[in-house]
């Protein structure tokens, strides 16, 4: 019998986010923009901010607060710049009784910083400085110090060699992966992805990265399912923003409808999404209780400003749970 020191480890991105509203900020619908809608404002003109707010994020360290809500013995595997938002971000992993043994301080590079610029809808755009998450070196890890039932892998700046490195230790230990790969990581295509994808257990991803990786029109969500889960033949998570999330196992094809709830912000709700699904696998391997699970986590965090402060702390109600509708497509 293997020895686990952790439930879960995660490994990604830490970031520090700052979060900027202003009435001006609009959505433009318009051909030019690769999503169809932009988000817009005057050129050359100064523009008045009616908030900000600056929090810790990255997929690693909100992924790991969900875990540690649950009461899972959670680390996390990231990189940080030896400045003070590296500081920052180390702080906050312990207030949330994160594991950061293996939370690497990198001389002479910056921790990285997103600032998110909210339109009144909730909805953002990103402008993201990598800084030293972007640099993951396998020769760094700890690898030895890496026991854990779960690997919960973020955007690793597309280095697949340090997916391989996650994959095989896995594979060694008996411990699982799900994965959660950034732009960088699907660009490098399915051709690079293909054979480490069949050591993941669970691939997590949304529509627009599922259409970039398989090929197939963004309509066709199914086809895309299929024809991830013959890959990874484990379980393929599929995000479709606030219309819902899906899950296909091979047999099992299911879609589950999140409330309508307002969205102060969205930043986050992916990482909430999947986390919130592995815990309730992990807590029963029931599709059904996983996906409403994680669609409740993805709830709590629009409806705050930040991607941890809306986090479930304790197990929903059966009956609120059963808000989130689950139905086989």
């Amino acid at each position: 019998m293997v020895q686990r020191g952790f439930d879960v480890i995660t490994i990604g991105a830490a970031t520090i986010d700052a979060f900027v509203w202003a009435k001006e900020f609009r959505e433009v619908k318009s051909r030019v923009f690769p999503t169809g809608v932009g988000e817009c404002f005057s050129l050359g003109s100064k523009i008045d901010i009616d908030k900000f707010v600056q929090t810790t994020g990255g997929g690693a360290t909100n992924c790991a607060a969900t875990f540690a809500n649950f009461k899972l013995k959670t680390a996390c595997v990231t990189r940080v710049g030896d400045d003070l938002f590296g500081e920052g971000i180390v702080r906050d992993l312990k207030r949330h009784g994160i594991g950061t043994d293996l939370v690497m301080v990198v001389k002479d590079e910056r921790t990285a910083f997103s600032t998110i610029l909210v339109v009144p809808s909730g909805e953002r755009t990103v402008l993201v400085y990598r800084g030293a998450s972007e640099r993951f070196d396998p020769a760094e890890i700890a690898w030895p110090k890496l026991k854990t039932k779960w690997f919960y892998v973020t955007n690793l700046a597309g280095n697949l060699a340090m997916l391989e490195r996650i994959v095989k230790t896995a594979k060694r230990a008996k411990a699982q992966v799900l994965y959660n790969p950034g732009k960088a990581d699907i660009r490098r295509g399915i051709g690079h992805l293909r054979t480490l994808l069949g050591g993941v257990a669970v691939l997590d991803l949304n529509r627009e990265e599922a259409a970039e990786l398989t090929g197939k029109p963004l309509g066709e969500v199914k086809e895309m399912l299929r024809g991830l889960q013959k890959i990874t033949r484990g379980i393929v998570l599929l995000t479709d923003g606030d219309r819902g999330g899906y899950y296909f196992d091979g047999k099992r094809m299911l879609f589950a409808k999140p409330r309508d709830i307002k969205a102060l912000n969205r930043t986050g709700a992916g990482d909430a999404f999947g986390s919130g699904f592995l815990v309730g696998w992990m807590k029963k391997k029931e599709p059904v209780f996983a996906l409403q699970l994680g669609t409740e986590n993805a709830e709590g965090v629009i409806q705050k400003i930040g991607a941890k402060a809306g986090l479930l702390t304790d197990m929903p109600s059966v009956k609120t749970l059963a808000q989130v509708k689950v139905k086989v497509i």
